[in-house]
């Protein structure tokens, strides 16, 4: 397989290419890695986002499936949220970063255009301490809504279950059609167990079951997995709008 320096929304990859050095796509999406070390994660990028940056093609070691152990030349499907290999935000490697940050911006880029995005995240300093949540809404239409909650004394799970809500009452008070399809991340894997897969709650039971309730009047809201920290805006921006909860918590 060749490769081409290429690249992917302000990050360098490298690209499958064909021996002649054109871009190769397969349903309108190219295999990118990182790194041209053998056995570098390989994921599926929206073959418009990728920019090839020119210079020979050079055969690379062959890579690793994101979410796989069985060396491959093929298009991964994205990783799961747990033993992704992108480590915690704070203590990432550089590499896990930029994978990271490749995977996120892969699927984000590969949404419809009528697709509503919500980003979602929660803060607090101490755990439990004051605490916050924040969202971002980014609409089809190009309008961007924000909010930000100050929780007072709680929990980081807590915040991050409570600003997926805040996420929830934006698209209702924006008239979101329910039957829009939704994509909403979230850096908490605790939230995304708790109410998509399954997870028996031990605390907090109150405010999943509503949000839970809540998501049951939207067809095509789907949550997924994000790395937080990793450079995607509207992420960034939702941790700062928690930030500014949990300051607003201090104070009081």
């Amino acid at each position: 397989m060749s490769w081409i320096e290429a690249d992917f929304k302000g990050t360098k990859v490298w690209a499958e290419v064909d021996a002649a050095g054109r871009p190769v796509a397969d349903g309108g999406r190219r295999a990118i890695r990182y790194s041209e070390a053998a056995g570098a994660k390989v994921y599926r990028a929206a073959a418009s986002a990728v920019n090839d940056l020119g210079g020979t093609p050079r055969e690379l070691g062959p890579g690793v499936s994101a979410d796989t152990t069985t060396s491959t030349n093929a298009a991964p499907a994205r990783p799961a949220s747990r033993g992704s290999g992108f480590g915690k935000a704070g203590t990432r490697t550089a590499a896990q970063s930029a994978a990271a940050a490749v995977d996120a911006q892969s699927r984000i880029g590969a949404l419809s255009a009528d697709t509503v995005r919500a980003f979602t995240d929660g803060a607090c300093t101490g755990n439990p301490g004051p605490a916050g949540s924040g969202a971002v809404v980014k609409l089809p239409d190009g309008r961007v809504l924000e909010r930000y909650k100050a929780l007072g004394q709680g929990t980081n799970n807590i915040g991050e279950l409570t600003a997926i809500q805040l996420a929830l009452d934006l698209l209702g008070e924006a008239g979101v059609d329910p039957s829009t399809p939704v994509a909403l991340y979230t850096d908490s894997s605790y939230s995304l167990g708790v109410l998509t897969k399954g997870w028996k709650a031990k605390a907090n039971v109150e405010l999943i079951a509503s949000i839970k309730a809540a998501l049951r009047s939207w067809k095509h809201l789907k949550i997924e997995w994000v790395a937080g920290h990793v450079g995607v805006p509207e992420n960034e921006r939702a941790d700062a709008l928690a930030r500014k909860g949990v300051d607003e918590s201090k104070r009081r």
